[in-house]
């Protein structure tokens, strides 16, 4: 008889609410877990968006690095490229040529973006 009344004691704690509440409480600890936790679903959301990001970085970056190793190659083989370069960047110029600098009017919008072109002149004179 007291296995029975074990038995039955142990049958009705399982439907009492304190288990009930129990195991309430251990399912919203795993929902809390599950959303926010360091492996949570947030968690994995917000890495994914950082992975996305960081890889079209790395793509942008890449495209890059081969445009500037392409004008290196450029500048290493072409002797035209390199004056050119020289001019534009530098402001270098031949004997008997004179820099001059175009002021634009700010007023319109497409050469607010370049204020100041530098153009070399060939002054023979």
């Amino acid at each position: 008889m007291s296995k029975q009344n074990n038995i039955k004691d142990k049958i009705h704690f399982f439907k009492s609410r304190g288990f009930l509440l129990l195991i309430a409480l251990i399912a919203f600890i795993l929902l809390l877990t599950f959303f926010f936790g360091d492996s949570g679903i947030l968690e994995i959301i917000k890495v994914r968006k950082q992975i996305a990001e960081l890889t079209e970085t790395v793509n942008r970056l890449q495209q890059e690095k081969e445009k500037l190793t392409a004008e290196i190659e450029e500048l290493k083989n072409n002797p035209m490229a390199l004056e050119k370069k020289a001019r534009e960047e530098l402001w270098l110029m031949k004997k008997n040529e004179k820099v001059v600098v175009i002021v634009r009017d700010k007023n319109n919008k497409e050469e607010e973006k370049n204020p100041k072109q530098k153009q070399p002149t060939n002054d023979t004179n």
